[in-house]
């Protein structure tokens, strides 16, 4: 397997890149039916130029090329669904080959970027002037706790082999190579038919040895494992696996918090769609003049979190893509009122939450990098 190229400041790669955005931004707080990461491209190429994005779209490639940027990084994956064949021709086959042969890396953060502290619905909520957010649905973290017996001369290369496959990260990724070491003697005796590195056949071996946790995410397990299988000097390596869960803090589905001064839902519904610079909302349910202060949200779609939001004691839920027949439930069950504002308006800002950790990356490596926000997205509708 080629292993991907990490650069100096003055010689980035776009693993470097890939490396840092999913530190920021991690894979682990995707939903299972989520498709994030690398959409296509070469962690092995030199950046030249970061473009961020909502969609990837032609104009979005166009704008690339025209800055010279060779990395897309997008909040919707253009590959959602498993192709059973790629025709380049028409889509998304014309717009891989299009950023493909201009050199371009396509990468998107989608649900991980929905549910991590700061992403998508925090800046909603700012945005909106909701204060003292909370998810809605926290994440509850799904890791394992790996233990393993090493030789003490042997502990650094198998600890660097796993935290480079992925072990060893805590809090979101903001901490990396975490691990603890205890001290003990390990005991073998090898049977016919081994081949063991240390230690004769038919008698019992006593070796100073240390004990290695660290944490790894359930879906880099196998990843780890093979990591550690290749670097320990044991023919047969011996590890223990737990499964372990703990709170994502400030990440998760959605958000509910407060406004600082209770208002009517019209007044209410205007001040969205001033802040989110959008035509039209749409509003389900409730009484135009009930007040509202407890806020829930959720950009993008994401009616699925209705009942949480009504759970939560909110006044209000705010989302987009609400259809007809969701919007009738509503009516008949006559809960929470929903105040439909759009996909598009209610996850474009995020565009600039991405550029803006980007350019902390560039300005980190001390690079002279462009980072740029597309131009060319609009809201696909047009009101006629």
């Amino acid at each position: 397997m080629k292993k991907a190229v990490t650069g100096t400041s003055d010689q980035l790669y776009h693993a470097d890149l890939i490396k840092f955005i999913e530190a920021t931004i991690p894979g682990r707080l995707s939903e299972s039916w989520d498709n994030c990461g690398l959409q296509a491209g070469s962690g092995n190429h030199q950046l030249t130029g970061i473009l961020c994005s909502l969609d990837i779209t032609a104009e979005v490639i166009d704008e690339a090329l025209a800055l010279g940027a060779n990395f897309i990084f997008s909040h919707h994956p253009l590959l959602f669904k498993p192709l059973s064949h790629l025709d380049l021709d028409v889509f998304p086959g014309d717009l891989l080959g299009r950023a493909l042969a201009g050199g371009i890396t396509l990468y998107s953060a989608h649900t991980n970027l929905d549910n991590v502290a700061g992403g998508v619905n925090d800046h909603l909520a700012e945005i909106l002037g909701v204060d003292k957010c909370a998810p809605l649905v926290p994440c509850s973290g799904r890791s394992c706790k790996l233990v393993t017996f090493v030789p003490a001369v042997a502990v650094d290369q198998v600890a660097a082999a796993m935290f480079a496959a992925g072990a060893g990260k805590l809090g979101t990724g903001r901490y990396s190579e975490c691990s603890f070491q205890t001290q003990g003697t390990g005991s073998f005796r090898p049977e016919v038919g081994a081949t063991p590195q240390v230690g004769e056949i038919g008698r019992l071996n006593l070796v100073d040895e240390v004990r290695l946790e660290t944490i790894v995410d359930e879906k880099l397990v196998d990843r780890v494992l093979e990591a550690l299988r290749q670097a320990h000097p044991y023919e047969v390596p011996a590890y223990d696996l737990y499964s372990v869960h703990f709170p994502e803090s400030g990440c998760g589905a959605g958000r509910i918090g407060v406004i600082e001064n209770p208002i009517d839902i019209d007044e209410f519904a205007l001040l969205v769609k001033t802040k989110l610079q959008t035509d039209s909302v749409r509003l389900i349910g409730g009484n135009l003049k009930s007040k509202v202060e407890k806020i829930a949200l959720c950009g993008g779609s994401g009616f699925s979190l209705y009942e949480s939001a009504q759970a939560a004691g909110a006044d209000i839920f705010i989302t987009g893509d609400l259809k007809y027949h969701d919007a009738r439930s509503v009516l008949e069950k006559g809960g929470i009122p929903v105040l439909d504002a759009g996909h598009f308006a209610t996850e474009r800002h995020v565009v600039e939450v991405c550029a803006a950790w980007c350019r902390d990356f560039v300005a980190e490596k001390n690079a002279d990098l462009k980072v740029a926000i597309a131009r060319s997205e609009s809201e696909p509708w047009i009101a006629v």
